[in-house]
């Protein structure tokens, strides 16, 4: 086995490792935590090339425990409570009735299949309750199902967090007194950590919303503030209560997100990428530490309590917990197909594990290596098999033909009407709230913000939407949202205008990583803009035959330009430089049509190219 590295360069290859395996999942389509647990196990319990207790010290756990808080502050930022309307009765038994069946269910299956002592049982039950918004978040984002499924899914993983840390605690406190706790104890410590936990998280929303709305705070001190708040707001929940700081830090994000009159997007736009960077540091690191023996120790019973936790406690759990509710059967078979654990099943895991060593129970590595079994076993369970069992369900689509519209201008505008006409589902997105309020006003479903946000994927439902049309005036925003959506929508589902060479004046230049080109090669966002203001529309026409005079004179005298068509059989195509539309019998053709005759100044009636107008 290789020699542990220096603390430097191993915190880099940590780092860096941690980057290469998310890119790694997002190129192969693997729910990330895949490739960062095989960096894990590769540099530590295998090679040996990273000591973590080495690099970190005496400050693993404060690091640990401080970036779950932020990951759980994060998620609790993604959460509205809109999203709740008919389906919170679900959620509450889910983090109830659902945990309470999966704990005595695993607790079971880990005691009489794996050999566990019962008490260490008990307490790999009660951690394997937890799931994890920061697994089942990016594959409700990929799967897009319809329905209410998606956030009901989101908020069971997010506060099934700090509720079920809190029940890994009771337990562990139990196991390490060697005796049971009283009902009186469990009921005090439950309630003083909600009633702790939640009342300082609220108070400190309340004040930092506050100095948000009241401009107390300049714009660059807005994510130092909110950082700073996190971490007192989890120091002093658990200097109170223990293990109350991951109930405050949810309560702080949730009862930010829902004040109407507090901007969080600066904040939520940091917080992503910075979850982003210790989601990947804290799989690396925990998962490194496992000891090799714990590894090369897993068997077929193992195997099995996984297999046990997939195919009967989550179907109990959630039949339990959907009894008497309006889900239909598709949406309750769903929900039985996603509960992989995450990092805050990994981080409490390791740490009880480790505490347990330290008190001499030679047998508590069986407490880690059945954990991060059960995570490895239910990520690729249900990452590899959830898509296609909500497209066997009929909650997502293998093509999804939906339209999604980065640009809420005037042509998009129009466009997205035209289409949604037809029955095809569109969602327009600006930064612009003018441009939004004006789509909203005309039916259209549109949200306020920037496309490239990590916040936009965590909160908009996309089910039913499988195309990007980039539309906004800046080439750059156009070719960033193309590469943003390209690990989710296939490389030939993703569109955008074409872009202007400076200098030359020549139209749809290559430049890498880019869409594909929209309608016509001059067809720019100020091109179109140019267009419309000369009295130009978009008209909707079914072709009758293969020889529809009208659409074929349109079109042969260049005053038409097709757009999108919609097929007989449903499908959609859009137009684009490399493959022009082509009408056939029965498809409805959306197109951009200029005026016959106009004022002189609204001359000539083709759609010629001309200089665009400013975007």
């Amino acid at each position: 086995m290789a020699l542990p590295l220096e603390p430097l360069p191993a915190l880099s290859v940590i780092v860096l490792l941690g980057a290469v395996a998310q890119w790694v999942g997002w190129r192969l389509r693997l729910p990330s935590i895949l490739p960062l647990l095989a960096v894990g196990f590769l540099i530590g319990p295998v090679s040996g090339i990273v000591d973590v207790d080495a690099v970190f010290g005496p400050l693993l756990r404060p690091f640990v425990s401080l970036a779950v808080a932020m990951i759980l502050f994060e998620g609790g930022l993604t959460l509205r409570l809109s999203e709740l309307a008919g389906s919170g009765g679900v959620v509450r038994n889910l983090v109830t009735i659902g945990a309470g069946i999966t704990w005595v269910c695993i607790s079971a299956a880990a005691h009489w299949i794996a050999g566990v002592p019962f008490d260490l049982a008990l307490l790999i039950g009660a951690i394997l309750v937890l799931t994890g918004p920061t697994v089942i978040v990016p594959l409700v984002r990929h799967i897009r199902p319809t329905g209410p499924v998606g956030p009901i899914l989101r908020w069971e993983g997010i506060l099934i967090d700090p509720l079920g840390a809190l029940l890994a605690l009771l337990v562990f406190e139990a196991v390490s007194a060697g005796r049971e706790s009283s009902v009186a104890h469990v009921v005090t410590a439950v309630l003083g950590t909600l009633c702790i936990g939640g009342a300082i998280g609220t108070l400190a929303a309340l004040l930092l919303g506050r100095a948000i709305a009241h401009h107390w705070l300049s714009d660059r001190l807005q994510v130092p503030a909110a950082l700073a708040t996190v971490a007192a707001v989890f120091a002093g929940a658990n200097a109170l209560q223990q293990e109350s700081g991951l109930v405050g830090v949810t309560m702080l994000g949730i009862v930010l997100a829902n004040m109407r009159a507090v901007d969080m997007h600066r904040i939520a736009e940091f917080k992503e990428d910075l979850g982003t960077v210790l989601l990947a540091l804290l799989f690396i690191v925990l998962s490194a530490r496992l000891p090799l023996a714990e590894l090369t120790g897993l068997g077929w019973q193992h195997a099995l309590v996984v297999a046990v936790a997939v195919f009967l406690v989550r179907p109990l759990a959630v039949l339990a917990s959907t009894h008497r509710s309006e889900l239909g059967w598709r949406h309750r078979a769903f929900l039985m197909a996603m509960a992989p654990r995450g990092i805050v099943a990994a981080a409490v895991g390791s740490e009880f594990a480790l505490q347990l060593e330290v008190a001499g129970r030679s047998d508590a590595g069986a407490v880690s290596s059945l954990v991060f079994a059960c995570i490895v076993g239910t990520v690729s369970f249900y990452g590899l098999l959830s898509p296609r069992i909500a497209r066997w369900l009929g909650l997502a689509e293998a093509e999804p033909r939906g339209v999604l519209f980065a640009g809420a201008g005037h042509a998009a505008r129009v466009m997205a009407a035209a289409l949604a006409r037809l029955g095809v589902p569109t969602l327009l997105v600006d930064t612009n709230a003018v441009n939004v309020q004006l789509a909203q006003d005309a039916g259209l479903r549109a949200w306020h913000g920037s496309i490239l946000s990590q916040r936009f994927l965590d909160e908009v439902d996309l089910a039913g939407i499988g195309r990007l049309c980039a539309m906004t005036g800046s080439d750059e925003v156009n070719l960033l949202a193309v590469r943003q959506f390209r690990g989710i929508f296939e490389g030939r589902a993703l569109y955008q205008l074409a872009t202007r060479t400076s200098g030359n004046g020549r139209f749809g230049v290559a430049v890498r990583g880019h869409g594909r080109w929209l309608f016509r090669a001059d067809a720019t966002a100020g091109q179109l803009q140019a267009w419309m203001a000369r009295g130009a529309v978009v008209e909707v026409t079914r072709v009758a035959d293969r020889h529809d005079l009208e659409l074929r004179g349109k079109l042969g005298s260049g005053r038409a330009l097709p757009l999108f068509a919609v097929h007989a059989d449903g499908s959609v195509v859009l137009a684009t430089v490399d493959v022009p539309l082509q009408p056939r019998p029965g498809s409805t053709i959306v197109a951009l049509v200029a005026p016959e005759t106009g004022a002189e100044a609204a001359a000539p009636a083709a759609l010629d190219s001309t200089a665009p107008a400013s975007p």
